[in-house]
């Protein structure tokens, strides 16, 4: 019974490294910053602003923004989900170290 629960953490565990794998490689892929929008002689301009190498830098995005704006939401989304799965994982990791520590005080 109890080798079962641990068998399930342990598989709980290992479902959640590879989510948090996944996330991470989705989240490469997806810009990080925010959207800034300036606006000139009636007409507005959209710039991405975000952090490289400690400076804070700009890209042009054009006229239109719903596209980039749905990929920081996205990403917004992922880096929260990222952030939970990451607590989990924490909090299995040392759930499992103490049922390990509990059998080797046991057997020695």
């Amino acid at each position: 019974m109890i080798w079962e629960k641990v068998r399930e953490l342990e598989e709980r565990l290992e479902h959640i490294k590879k989510e948090i794998n996944e996330i991470e490689k989705e989240l490469a892929s997806l810009p990080s910053g925010h959207i800034d929008s300036k606006k000139v002689n009636d007409n507005q301009y959209y710039y991405l602003r975000y952090w490289e190498d400690g400076k804070l830098k700009s890209r042009y995005i054009g006229k239109d923004a719903s596209a980039i704006k749905a990929e920081l939401e996205r990403s917004a989304e992922l880096r929260q989900k990222l952030a939970r799965l990451k607590e989990e994982e924490s909090k299995l990791q040392r759930a499992l170290d103490k049922v390990n520590m509990a059998v080797i005080s046991i057997l020695f």
